[in-house]
């Protein structure tokens, strides 16, 4: 059986971990998927790219994801895109401190990350 194929999807990675960027890459290989390791120039970068969806970690060196979250969800150039927050930590979603469109702990299962991804794309299973 092969794999279903969908329209190519715009994925942005905001990850200090360069080994999530190589798994989303291979797990989204029919999608265009770019990331930055560094919250810096967010902004710009986003909109440069233009993504169809953020994944985002709440842990980063320097940067809260939480933080960041809230920040793209004020910008009314970015805040349409839908953004999952990877995290390791528990997550407590009444107590997270942003409103992401979804949340995913770490380590993730394949599939439950393709699931979330697949739904908030609006893609069809």
């Amino acid at each position: 059986m092969s794999k279903p194929t969908y329209p190519v999807k715009k994925i942005f990675i905001v990850d200090d971990d360069e080994s999530i960027h190589d798994i989303i890459n291979l797990i989204f290989e029919q999608d265009l998927v770019h990331g930055v390791v560094k919250a810096d120039n967010l902004e710009k970068s986003i909109l440069t790219f233009s993504p169809d969806i953020i994944l985002m970690d709440i842990r980063m060196g320097d940067a809260d994801g939480r933080e960041l979250c809230n920040r793209l969800k004020e910008n009314p150039n970015i805040a349409h895109i839908p953004i999952l927050l990877l995290s390791a930590l528990n997550i407590d979603l009444n107590n997270l401190g942003c409103i992401p469109d979804d949340v995913i702990e770490k380590p993730f299962d394949i599939g439950h990350l393709v699931e979330k991804v697949n739904h908030l794309l609006g893609r069809k299973i």
